[in-house]
């Protein structure tokens, strides 16, 4: 039996291989390559087509080592499947890849032992900075992100963490929506708000009861359900919707998918949106997705509309300055919102 020829290995092209080629000083390439210091243009022209000819990749490993800089950003969000998400990661990768940067992109399902793997995960890899999308942290979460590096927080502050903040203008939001129904003679509005370990539920919380009180509307027993940003928290909420007295004309929900399920779960009970309800999300997740939704398509949901790929781009700038100056004054940027009038509201 004839034996056959082990394949050469494959071996990437060195900075001595480049030294070797070009006849130039280690020092030298090591300008040319890195940009760090003068190299005559005629001896840097030589050295790129040489590492090019010989096909050199820069070890990022190295690269790390020797800057102290991986060039690679972790981006942790909530619930991928969300509408909401990719859009405002989308807004982060236009910014931090103009500069170089790689994402590595974590989904923690809204899970404390997911979220906690997945910041381990991200720091074993020396990444240069984080990006937390709607993410509620716990004392693990927090201990963990201590001593690492520079993160931003989109859509949900920790209490006690200090760190950068992009978010939407929720009193806005609120606001909005309630005047709407209030000028369409609503006077009866209930809220299914997110869970209060959020800061983002709290602060819509306390924009709704301030907004009713402005509006002289009184808050029903009942009328404010603890939800839990998933669709399956609007079905829950309306036996007890039902059984307040009197009756809420209106709905204000914790974001669309929780929306979509009410709508859902009342048109089953026979009760119409928004002829004897109606009903109003947030997020404006759904206005590419109508297609696959045929209620909603019937529908068209009232909602607000966050500015999704601004916020990211926000955080992603903000972000960068961070890695850039670590002493800088912390930041909070809020982001103006818009209302989205569809065919979930109608006249009281």
């Amino acid at each position: 039996m004839k034996n056959r020829t082990a394949e050469p290995v494959d071996s990437r092209a060195t900075l001595a291989d480049i030294v070797r080629e070009s006849g130039m000083s280690r020092s030298t390439v090591s300008r040319a390559l890195t940009g760090k210091g003068y190299v005559s243009p005629d001896k840097k022209e030589l050295i790129l087509e040489t590492a090019e000819k010989l096909g050199y990749r820069a070890s990022a490993l190295a690269r790390a080592l020797r800057t102290q800089q991986s060039m690679t950003l972790g981006v942790l969000v909530a619930d991928i499947a969300n509408p909401l998400f990719p859009a405002i990661v989308k807004g982060i990768d236009e910014v931090v890849s103009a500069a170089g940067y790689t994402l590595f992109l974590c989904n923690t399902d809204e899970n404390s032992q997911r979220q906690q793997a997945l910041i381990r995960s991200l720091l074993d890899r020396h990444i240069d900075g984080l990006v937390l999308v709607s993410q509620t942290l716990n004392d693990a979460s927090r201990k963990l992100l201590k001593n690492g590096p520079p993160c931003v927080f989109v859509n949900r502050m920790p209490a006690t963490v200090k760190s950068d903040y992009i978010g939407p203008d929720n009193v806005q939001a609120i606001n909005l929506l309630l005047e709407h129904l209030h000028s369409l003679g609503h006077r009866h509005i209930a809220c299914i708000t997110g869970p209060m370990q959020s800061s983002t539920a709290r602060e819509r919380k306390e924009a709704y009861l301030a907004g009713m009180r402005r509006l002289n509307c009184s808050v029903q027993p009942g009328y404010l359900i603890e939800g839990n940003y998933h669709g399956s928290s609007g079905k829950k909420a309306i036996a007890q919707l039902l059984r307040c007295q009197p009756q809420p004309t209106a709905v204000l929900a914790a974001n669309d998918f929780v929306a979509l399920e009410l709508i859902n779960g009342l048109t089953e009970q026979g009760i119409a949106v928004p002829d004897h309800i109606s009903v109003c999300g947030f997020d404006d997740a759904f206005s590419m997705h109508y297609n696959a939704l045929s209620r909603l398509q019937e529908k068209g949901l009232t909602t607000i509309d966050q500015p999704k790929r601004e916020l990211g781009q926000a955080a992603a700038r903000a972000l960068l300055a961070r890695i850039d100056n670590p002493h800088r004054a912390m930041s909070r940027t809020i982001l103006p919102v818009t209302l989205q009038v569809r065919n979930t509201s109608g006249k009281a």
